[in-house]
């Protein structure tokens, strides 16, 4: 039998109790660094308009942020995208292709590479297939799986640590248009989780409204599922929401955007410009962090029109 003497019993009861309190404590400091954002092929519109993109994308755009969008219209196009973010020295390359003017069924498929720093966060590759259904004029449902690798850079030796995510999930929308040029949607982005902030699982809505289809007002709101914690270790639900304005002016679409997420408690700007014909269109974009870190990222893309 081990006796303990009274100072040792002290010693041991203050360490316990140290222990048990400083729990929360590390996991509140955990809670107060700010997770990566979710990582995914963006367009140049889609930058562009900050949160404000999904309701009433199409094309391209739709392939990324609302595979039911893909029924807007009857379009063959074929997209480039490079981007880079000066704060952390990071380049992307992506390529897309949809085409809803073949088939009744609007399809597209996209592959974007993400070249690291080599030196922290993150590079990776991603690519996506999505499907969409028109239900009469006005309706229309999509699905869009995804597979995705982000590894780690800057991996010392010795840290056997796996990438910050592989493998499959899934996205799914609905889009409604009840009169002319208002969009509605429904959308699930991510809904096979893998346990990172890089691909959470999102859901939520979106709603534009397109006037002479020159100017397009639009509002989004997703929630996030999966990113954030309590002290106590439950998730807690944050969201993300912001609005956007677009107006096409002879050929030009000039675009502007504002987003916040409530869970980093940051806030973003965007802006973009563009020249389109009727066969091909080149598009810029620009999205600064405001509040917070002083994060920029820049989008440039090219689209032809086979369609």
């Amino acid at each position: 039998m081990v006796r303990w003497s009274g100072a040792a019993g002290v010693l041991v009861l203050a360490g316990s109790l140290a222990i048990s309190l400083g729990a929360p404590a590390r996991l509140a400091a955990q809670a107060a660094i700010d997770p990566p954002v979710a990582e995914g092929y963006d367009t140049t519109r889609g930058l562009a308009m900050g949160l404000g993109a999904r309701a009433s994308a199409a094309s391209t755009s739709a392939l990324q942020y609302n595979a039911a969008g893909l029924t807007i219209g009857r379009v063959y196009h074929i997209e480039s995208v490079a981007g880079y973010e000066p704060g952390t020295t990071r380049f992307s390359v992506g390529a897309a292709v949809v085409d809803s003017y073949s088939s009744p069924i609007a399809m597209g498929m996209s592959y974007r590479y993400i070249h690291g720093n080599g030196e922290y966060g993150h590079g990776g590759m991603e690519g996506r297939l999505s499907l969409a259904l028109p239900i009469g004029d006005a309706f229309a449902i999509g699905v869009s799986g995804r597979y995705m690798s982000y590894w780690r850079e800057g991996q010392p030796e010795g840290d056997t640590r796996g990438p910050f995510a592989e493998g499959v999930t899934v996205d799914a929308a609905i889009r409604v248009m009840p009169i002319e040029g208002l969009h509605i949607a429904a959308l699930g982005f991510n809904l096979i989780d893998h346990g990172t902030s890089l691909v959470p699982r999102l859901v939520g809505g979106s709603a534009s409204y397109t006037i002479d289809r020159m100017v397009t007002i639009a509002f989004d709101g997703l929630a996030d599922l999966s990113t954030f914690y309590n002290v106590d270790g439950s998730l807690r639900p944050e969201a993300a929401f912001g609005g956007a304005v677009e107006v096409f002016i002879s050929g030009v679409p000039i675009r502007a955007g504002y987003s916040f997420d409530t869970g980093r408690d940051i806030h973003y700007v965007t802006a973009g410009l563009g020249y389109v014909t009727q066969d091909w269109g080149l598009d810029f974009s620009w999205r600064q962090q405001v509040v917070g870190d002083d994060d920029t990222w820049l989008l440039l893309g090219f689209r032809y029109f086979v369609h």
